[in-house]
Formats: C-alpha cells, sequence, structure tokens
C-alpha cells in the first residue's frame, strides 16, 4: 500500500441526494484508479444528503481497506452549491496530499470503465505543457453521444433560446483539428464539461478555483475555462468511448431550478467575459419570453404539464430585468 506522500492525483466527487447513482460511479471510479501505476485518493463531498448517501458512504470506505477515501459533510450553514463543493474537496486535498499532481472531477452520473481514460488525459497533459486540462467524448449507456462541451457563448444563441439554438447547434463545440499525440486522440475546446475533467494542479492554482459566488451550479465549467483561455491556457477533449455521463433520468435536487439557473449564469457569462450590450440583451430577452407565454398559452393542450411550463417562463419574465434574480 503506498503512503499519502505518494499520491498524485486525487479524484473530487461532490455529492447530493444520488445514491442510487453514487452506488454505481463510486466503485467504478476505485475500480479504475486502482489500475493506475501511481498514488490515488478519492474525495467524496457531500452537500446534506438525507437519502442514505452519508450511511452508504460510511459503510463503503469501512469496506475499503487501502484506498484514500475521504467524505466531507457539509458544515451547518455552508455553501452546498456544486461549484463550493467542489473547491472545498480540491482545497482539502491539495492540504492533504503534498505531492499531488493532478484532480480528477468526478460526477455522480459518470462511470469510468478502465484506468485508459485517466491515464490518457494525463500522458496528454504531460506533453501539451499549455493544457490546463483534459475530459473526454462521454457517452450514454446506451451508446449515444452525450455532450462534453461548447463554445464560448455569445449573445444570439442565449436571445434565440435554447431549443433553437440546439436546433442550429450554435451551442456545439468548435473542434478544429483533430490531433495524435503519442496514441492520444485530441482536439482544443473553448469549454469542457466537469464530467469527468483531469485538470493540472499548476493550472488550477493559476487560475483559481470554480467562481462559486456567480456560477454555484450552471454554466462554473465554462467559466472556469473561459478564465483558463484567459489566461493563455486551453482545455481538450480526448475522443474515447470508455467514459459514460448518464443520470439515468434520475434528478438532481438542483435540477428544479435548471431553466432559472441556466439563464441568470449565462447572462452572467455575458457580463464577466463579452462586450454586449446586456441592456439589449435583456430587451431582447423579454421579449422571447413573452412569445414563449403566447406559444405555451396556444399550445398547452398538447403538454404534459402546461402549468410547470408556464410558471417557469413567467418566473424569467419577471425577473429577466433583475439579472433573473427571483
Amino acid at each position: 500500500m503506498r503512503g499519502e506522500g505518494a499520491v498524485r492525483l486525487a479524484a473530487v466527487v461532490n455529492s447530493y441526494n444520488r445514491l442510487d447513482l453514487l452506488r454505481e460511479a463510486l466503485p467504478s471510479l476505485v475500480a479504475a484508479l486502482a489500475g493506475c501505476p501511481f498514488g490515488t485518493a478519492i474525495v467524496v463531498f457531500d452537500a446534506g444528503s438525507d437519502d442514505g448517501s452519508p450511511e452508504w458512504l460510511k459503510k463503503y470506505k469501512d469496506e475499503r481497506h487501502g484506498v484514500f477515501l475521504d467524505v466531507l459533510q457539509i458544515a451547518a450553514a455552508a455553501d452546498g452549491s456544486l461549484s463550493a463543493g467542489v473547491n472545498a474537496g480540491i482545497d482539502f486535498s491539495l492540504h492533504k496530499y503534498a505531492g499531488l499532481e493532478w484532480l480528477f472531477l468526478f460526477e455522480t452520473d459518470n462511470w469510468i470503465e478502465t484506468p485508459a481514460p485517466v491515464m490518457a488525459a494525463m500522458e496528454l497533459l504531460e506533453n501539451v505543457p499549455d493544457l490546463a486540462a483534459a475530459g473526454f467524448t462521454v457517452k450514454q449507456r446506451n451508446g449515444q453521444a452525450a455532450g462534453f462541451g461548447c463554445r464560448f457563448p455569445t449573445a444570439v444563441p442565449f436571445i434565440l433560446g435554447q431549443q433553437l439554438t440546439d436546433l442550429l447547434r450554435l451551442d456545439s463545440p468548435r473542434i478544429r483539428q483533430w490531433h495524435d499525440t503519442r496514441g492520444v486522440q485530441w482536439a482544443a475546446c473553448d469549454a469542457v464539461y466537469t464530467s469527468p475533467l483531469l485538470i493540472r494542479r499548476k493550472a488550477w492554482e493559476q487560475i483559481g478555483g470554480l467562481d462559486a459566488r456567480r456560477f454555484p451550479f450552471c454554466d462554473t465549467d465554462v467559466d472556469w475555462s473561459w478564465r483558463a483561455w484567459r489566461q493563455g491556457w486551453r482545455v481538450a477533449v480526448i475522443s474515447t468511448s470508455e467514459v459514460v455521463h448518464d443520470n439515468r433520468g434520475i434528478a438532481s435536487e438542483w435540477s428544479g431550478s435548471r431553466v432559472l439557473d441556466f439563464h441568470r449564469a449565462r447572462l452572467r457569462l455575458l457580463e464577466k467575459h463579452s462586450n454586449a450590450a446586456l441592456w439589449l440583451v435583456q430587451a431582447l430577452l423579454l421579449v422571447r419570453h413573452c412569445c414563449e407565454i403566447l406559444i405555451l398559452l396556444l399550445s398547452s393542450w398538447r403538454l404534459a404539464d402546461p402549468r410547470r411550463a408556464l410558471r417557469q417562463r413567467w418566473t424569467l419574465l419577471n425577473s429577466v430585468r433583475r439579472g433573473y434574480e427571483y
């Protein structure tokens, strides 16, 4: 068994009331890291789960001798957001493991088959010094491709709305060229999602952690990638079929406000990173929300839950002038 001083990679998992997913995600991560030829550790940040996750984690940890596994419980009145949890897990790891070189962000809806993707990401970052991080071409459990990243957002797709943007592929990753570096197929991408993502420690310390104040949940990885780019770093995506990102229809506790969170975060991204005239953007968004409400009213008979859809758009309409603060 290697000592703590030999730990070169720490995986950070943020968990909140997703026990069914956690039961599969964590063992897959443990098995994959066990195959790495260097010391590894796992830090799980539990954001106050009441679905049995803390009890299961304790039992799982007790049964896994020889695995460096720490479970951090959220303190009373502490920030339990996704970004804050990741930051807390990484801070803990950096203080505990002096020889740490790599940070691996892993989510409860991830599943990894072998150590190969992790080793490929490390190989790539060691050979391409301006890469801050590397993600993967993730798939769903049925084999279909899942989203791994996006281009840096602009005002026009935001104003058009998510459905039209997806239809026109305006938010699709901007992949200019695929490269082969010692057998690793990869491409630079504007923003790569944290599901999962291997980060160079030096880059994390230079760029800083996730912006938990402005981006507690949505677009926090996009903001981090954008900050990396502004400081001269790039992020990459590795072509692989061995990494899964699929929540199996199990919604997180945070998903109830996903639509509002997305709009708030996207507006903040434009405010922070672009020169867009926000007053004009908000005016056009106001027009879009009015049109969406009208369309919903006319087609409500076709919707499974028209009241919920109308309530979401009404909230957006009422809060757009306040930056979607409600």
